[in-house]
């Protein structure tokens, strides 16, 4: 719980050095949905990459990438396997042994397009949590 209260503060420091609620939650959004991208060790290249070319706070979007740690990356893993099984092939993932099996259709590409779909859910819910929170908080001080 420590973890999330330094970065509710963190977020808080920079509404307040001037950057819009708008402006920290697409840069908390964008690092969201980056670290929901399943290509393990990419994730601060592309978040500095994409936070240049689209003119965001480059340390809140690697702040918003922090979703996917060493804790959470294996269930990320699971579930988006499973979203992408389901949107696939219309059934939850199969784990089957064998060599005559396909992995890149298999497990790959489940990944891939799950880890995309819960992406892109989780940055859209964390944009307007964070926009409405930074706007409640600025309307009560």
């Amino acid at each position: 719980m420590k973890y999330f209260e330094k970065l509710k503060d963190y977020i808080i420091r920079f509404n307040k050095k001037g950057l819009s609620p708008a402006e920290i939650a697409s840069a908390v959004a964008l690092g969201n949905f980056i670290g929901f991208i399943p290509i393990i060790g990419t994730h601060t290249v592309i978040a500095i990459g994409l936070s240049y070319i689209l003119r965001l706070n480059t340390l809140i979007v690697f702040l918003g990438t922090q979703i996917s740690n060493p804790i959470s990356f294996p269930f990320q893993i699971f579930i988006s396997a499973e979203i992408g099984n389901l949107i696939l092939h219309g059934r939850f993932l199969e784990i089957k042994f064998s060599r005559d099996i396909s992995y890149l259709n298999h497990y790959i590409w489940p990944i891939i397009v799950g880890g995309l779909v819960l992406g892109i859910v989780v940055s859209g819910l964390s944009f307007f949590l964070i926009k409405y929170f930074l706007n409640k908080r600025r309307g009560s001080l």
